[in-house]
């Protein structure tokens, strides 16, 4: 790719729309790869040449300030990344409206980095109106809406509402169960998380009975909630934007060099076959057998 974008230099020059796609995809390379600095640095570069080449309220454009704004907040830029994030949804706003899957996608954002800080009534806010249009546009069943249910219910469970995440978490689980099996790693997880919010709620909802009762000495119990790390919260992110991290092991990796070894040795061995097979024969090309000429006619 770095050898794509020095061509598109030389082809089209300094400015061109496909010169900030081509940055756009290095950033992202850098990303998957670790090293957030640089591909911050590459996404501002591919934010000024969108913004120049194609203007500000393009949909590019704001799909770049999105991705910069996902590796400001990896590094730890956090005041940044909400701003870009606010300025990416008054633009998408201007564009295609309120009802639109970029701004449910963008609600997810600004609620999660919202989360992050602690601000869990308006990031609640955000994120109800982002499974709102997940609904709207994907189904009530849909692997987006599981993921809006999930957030929800945890904005909630770290507010006190246990009972409310408890109803939301439950609508992941169902989702999961039916898309994905009950062994799947995504349904496992919900179902550990259903069982902390019950244990959560009944507790509370045990300590209020007996402070409802005038049972003295009693107070309420202290909320269990264990503030998001910045680490999970970036992970939540990597999944909404549809970055995933696989795992494969070194003996995957010697598994399919094997593969592709096999597989080219099958495909020059066909393509041996096939040159044996259409070489014309030599007896044929050797002392051809002359053609009789026929006998004139006698005047």
């Amino acid at each position: 790719i770095s050898e794509a974008l020095n061509l598109l230099n030389n082809v089209y020059g300094a400015m061109h729309p496909e010169i900030a796609q081509c940055l756009r995809m290095l950033a992202r390379l850098n990303y998957i790869m670790g090293d957030h600095a640089e591909a911050m640095a590459y996404q501002q570069k591919a934010v000024l040449m969108s913004e120049r080449v194609n203007g500000i309220d393009h949909p590019y454009t704001i799909t770049e300030y999105t991705h910069l704004a996902l590796y400001c907040f990896a590094n730890s830029q956090i005041s940044t990344a909400l701003k870009l994030l606010y300025r990416a949804r008054y633009l998408a706003l201007l564009v295609c409206g309120e009802h639109h899957p970029e701004i449910a996608l963008l609600d997810s954002n600004i609620s999660l980095i919202l989360h992050a800080v602690g601000e869990y009534e308006l990031s609640l806010r955000f994120l109800e109106k982002a499974l709102a249009l997940n609904i709207k546009f994907y189904g009530p069943k849909s692997l987006k809406v599981a993921v809006s249910y999930h957030l929800v219910a945890r904005t909630q469970s770290c507010m006190g509402d246990f009972r409310s995440a408890l109803n939301n978490e439950k609508e992941t689980y169902a989702i999961y169960k039916q898309q994905l099996g009950e062994d799947h790693e995504k349904t496992k997880e919900s179902s550990d998380c259903l069982r902390h919010l019950t244990h959560q709620a009944v507790v509370l909802q045990k300590k209020m009975n007996e402070i409802y009762t005038g049972k003295p000495g009693v107070g309420l119990p202290p909320i269990q909630i264990q503030p998001p790390s910045m680490g999970s919260v970036l992970d939540m992110l990597n999944v909404i934007n549809g970055i995933l991290f696989v795992q494969i092991s070194q003996q995957d990796i010697e598994n399919f060099k094997a593969e592709i070894e096999k597989r080219q040795a099958k495909e020059e061995e066909e393509k041996s076959s096939a040159t044996v097979t259409d070489a014309p024969s030599p007896t044929n090309n050797q002392n051809p057998t002359p053609t009789p000429t026929p006998a004139l006619p006698e005047s």
